[in-house]
């Protein structure tokens, strides 16, 4: 049976954590298999590391000396990690005792990359996200989110980040997480099937209830969020695309773009002008991370894998059969 390491990212979480990482150890008493908890504190200003050192000595604790973000902080503790399979889990995540039970089996697969699991609010009806795809639609790709009515496993585009299981060496030899906020787990999923033909499978079955969005939402305000998430999507497009007529319809739909963001307001208007002068900045750093690579995948047919279209999509020696599962 795979090990599995637990890997928790933790800034200034000292009110919540407790509970996260008892959920965790529940979890990983309900499993057969080995299993480790590691907490990546992102240079807390609060007690978050004497409150680990104290109360949970099974806990392996990578402190680090300042905040360098989700996706580097993450990437540090795959690094550390001895799991074959590696969780990364918001601290405001907390995960059902049965969590490991229904997911690690897919990795059985060795075409599996990540597997996502359902998560709710912390009331557990909420429903919050599942299953995750992309749309393409004037040019601009768009996150979509498929609503809670799947009852058996399926592909997806992406693991969330907060609370997906990834397979360690696969993540590592991708390169692992971009620095690109609320982006990042999309382009690594996006990444998996483009180079690899690995795939996401979204879990219906396995549950995490998560206060969504309470790190980030101490740090930053709405509309920074907002402006963050519109620049990172040029990024992401940008870095990820080459498909000849997604770049031009792109290039085409660009000009109409400024006035259309200027009309929603000052909140939009930086997130479009913000990656004309990050890109290049953005795009050396990526290049330190992430090792060229074949494509084995299109971006077309990444698109129509992730959209749920039951048609059976030949890569290779890759036979991906998306079943509706509902």
């Amino acid at each position: 049976m795979k090990s599995v390491s637990f890997v928790v990212l933790n800034w200034n979480g000292e009110k919540f954590i407790p509970r996260c990482l008892e959920a965790i150890l529940e979890a990983l008493a309900h499993y057969q298999g080995q299993g480790e908890v590691l907490a990546v504190d992102n240079g807390s200003r609060d007690g978050s590391v004497a409150l680990i050192q104290r109360d949970f000595p099974r806990v392996r604790l990578i402190s680090l000396k300042k905040n360098l973000g989700f996706s580097e902080g993450n990437n540090i503790g795959v690094q550390e990690s001895r799991g074959d399979i590696v969780v990364l889990v918001n601290n405001d995540a907390y995960i059902h005792p049965n969590f490991l039970v229904k997911t690690v089996s897919h990795f059985e697969d060795d075409r599996v990359f990540s597997v996502t699991p359902k998560v709710c609010g912390l009331d557990g009806k909420t429903f919050v996200i599942g299953r995750t795809g992309l749309g393409f639609k004037y040019g601009l790709v768009r996150l979509k989110f498929f609503d809670d009515i799947y009852s058996s496993p399926v592909p997806c585009l992406w693991s969330n980040g907060g609370s997906g299981l990834f397979d360690r060496g696969n993540y590592l030899e991708l390169g692992g997480l971009l620095d690109l906020l609320y982006w990042e787990d999309t382009e690594l999923g996006y990444r998996a099937w483009k180079r690899k033909g690995w795939k996401t499978v979204y879990e219906p079955e396995s549950l995490v209830y998560h206060d969504h969005g309470t790190s980030y939402g101490k740090l930053l305000s709405k509309s920074q969020l907002k402006k963050i998430r519109d620049r990172n999507r040029f990024l992401f497009q940008w870095y990820i695309t080459s498909d000849p007529w997604m770049i031009f319809r792109h290039v085409f739909f660009l000009p109409f773009l400024l006035p259309y963001y200027l009309a929603k307001g000052k909140g939009s208007y930086p997130g479009f002008c913000q990656p004309l002068w990050k890109w290049r900045q953005f795009k050396k750093e990526a290049r330190k991370r992430v090792s060229r690579g074949n494509e084995i995948m299109t971006d077309r047919q990444i698109l129509r894998a992730a959209a749920g279209e039951t048609e059976c999509v030949n890569i290779g020696s890759v036979n991906l059969t998306d079943m509706s599962g509902r």
